[in-house]
């Protein structure tokens, strides 16, 4: 009989796995995790344009509800060619003035403004307002507008004079969105055209 030779005392070293991960294993693996992360982060970003829309749509509708309260006390919409305007406007410090005739549009002055402050047709603490907010009812608020989600003023244009030949019912209110891209209104006759192509796809209107 042979004798058993004992297989730690052979010479031959017990084989120890020392298989990783390859480089190509490791480049997949970021890979995949990089396709996740942009997928989450699509997602995400989807959903933050989503409720930024929403909330642009219901703050145009508040501005839209404070222009009819506006023009019901006035008799017509601010004569207001910008931003600044339209919320000095509907926090009841511009009106109508003058005759019939000659009808101007203009600051509301300090002696006429009550204790109790001008009649406002709009909350500006529920609104987002580049401007300072008065401390005191009957103290002016500076010079500032109404922003959308995006950090650009609400754009509202509208007729100046009562001459004007304004061909367009009614006023123009919107969000140029976030990419900031706005279009053109003719001053005289109140036309406005859309910025072109994928310039006016985020764009926000009244109403939509």
């Amino acid at each position: 009989m042979y004798p058993v030779k004992n297989p730690s005392r052979s010479g031959q070293r017990p084989r120890i796995s020392s298989q990783g991960f390859t480089l190509i294993e490791l480049i997949l693996v970021i890979a995949v995790i990089m396709i996740l992360a942009g997928i989450t982060f699509g997602i995400s970003r989807g959903v933050q344009n989503a409720q930024a829309r929403a909330a642009a749509k219901a703050e145009l509708a508040v501005i839209a509800q404070a222009l009819e309260g506006y023009k019901s006390t006035h008799g017509d919409y601010p004569w207001a060619a910008d931003g600044d305007e339209l919320a000095k406007a509907l926090m009841g410090w511009m009106k109508f003035s003058g005759p019939n005739a000659a009808i101007t549009f203009g600051s509301v002055g300090a002696s006429d403004v009550p204790a109790t402050g001008p009649k406002s047709f709009i909350d500006p603490s529920k609104m987002d307002y580049s401007g300072t907010l008065p401390t005191a009812a009957n103290v002016e608020p500076g010079t500032g507008a109404f922003l959308d989600p995006w950090g650009n003023d609400y754009v509202y244009q509208y007729k100046t004079s009562a001459t004007g030949n304004w061909e367009v019912f009614g006023y123009h209110l919107y969000s140029v969105g976030e990419n900031g891209e706005d279009g053109t209104t003719t001053a005289a006759t109140g036309v406005f055209t859309r910025p072109g192509g994928d310039d006016d796809i985020d764009n926000i209107y009244t109403g939509e």
